[in-house]
C-alpha cells in the first residue's frame, strides 16, 4: 500500500490542498501571501514598539516633572525652617496657624455630619421612608437616592405599597367587577 496524494485547488483563497489516502490535508499557499502576512506582522510589532517607547518617554517626563515639584517643595520647607530658626516669632505663628487649622478641620467635620443627618431627616420626612433605609448612606448616595425617589414618585409621599404595607384587597372582596369599575370611576372624578 503506497501513499497516494490527491491535489485540489481551493478557488476562494488560491491554496493547493494535498490529501493522502488517510484523509490528512496539507495546504500550500502562495509565497507572496506569506510575505504579506509576515510584513503586516512586522509592521504591527514596529508600531507596538514605537507606542511603547512613546509611552515610556511620556511617563518618564511626567515623573521627572513631579520629582522637580517635590524638590521645590522640599527646598521651600527647608527655607521656612531656616527662617524659623533665625526669627523666633515665626515659630509661635506657625504653631498658632496649625492649631487654627486643626480647629477648623474639626468644626468642618462636625458641620458636615450635622448636614448629613439633616439631609437624611428631610428625605425621611418628605418621602415617608424608614430611617433605616438612609441611615448608612453618605451625602452623594443620598443625592442619588433622592433623585431616584423623585423620578419614581415625584414629590408625593410614599404609599403603604412602597414600604411593605398595603391591605387594600379586603375592600375589593365581595364586589362584582361592575361595582369595582363604578367605584374606580367615582373615585377618579373626585
Amino acid at each position: 500500500m503506497t501513499d497516494e496524494l490527491t491535489y485540489s485547488l481551493d478557488s476562494k483563497d488560491g491554496t493547493v490542498i494535498a490529501k493522502d489516502n488517510k484523509g490528512v490535508e496539507v495546504r500550500y499557499v502562495k509565497e507572496s501571501d506569506l510575505l504579506a502576512i509576515k510584513g503586516s506582522k512586522e509592521s504591527a510589532i514596529k508600531d507596538a514598539e514605537t507606542a511603547k517607547t512613546q509611552a515610556i518617554a511620556d511617563a518618564t517626563s511626567k515623573v521627572e516633572a513631579e520629582h522637580q515639584k517635590v524638590l521645590q517643595a522640599e527646598a521651600r520647607v527647608s527655607s521656612l525652617e531656616e527662617q524659623i530658626k533665625q526669627g523666633g516669632g515665626s515659630a509661635a505663628e506657625l504653631v498658632k496657624a496649625k492649631a487654627d487649622l486643626e480647629a477648623t478641620k474639626k468644626s468642618s467635620e462636625m458641620l458636615g455630619n450635622k448636614h448629613l443627618e439633616l439631609r437624611r431627616s428631610v428625605i425621611v420626612a418628605t418621602y415617608g421612608i424608614p430611617i433605616t433605609t438612609v441611615a448608612t448612606k453618605d451625602l452623594a448616595a443620598l443625592d442619588l437616592y433622592e433623585e431616584a425617589l423623585k423620578a419614581v414618585i415625584g414629590d408625593k409621599k410614599l404609599g403603604k405599597f412602597a414600604i411593605g404595607g398595603g391591605g387594600g384587597a379586603s375592600a375589593l372582596q365581595g364586589k362584582s367587577p361592575i361595582e369595582l369599575a363604578r367605584d374606580g370611576y367615582a373615585s377618579s372624578n373626585k
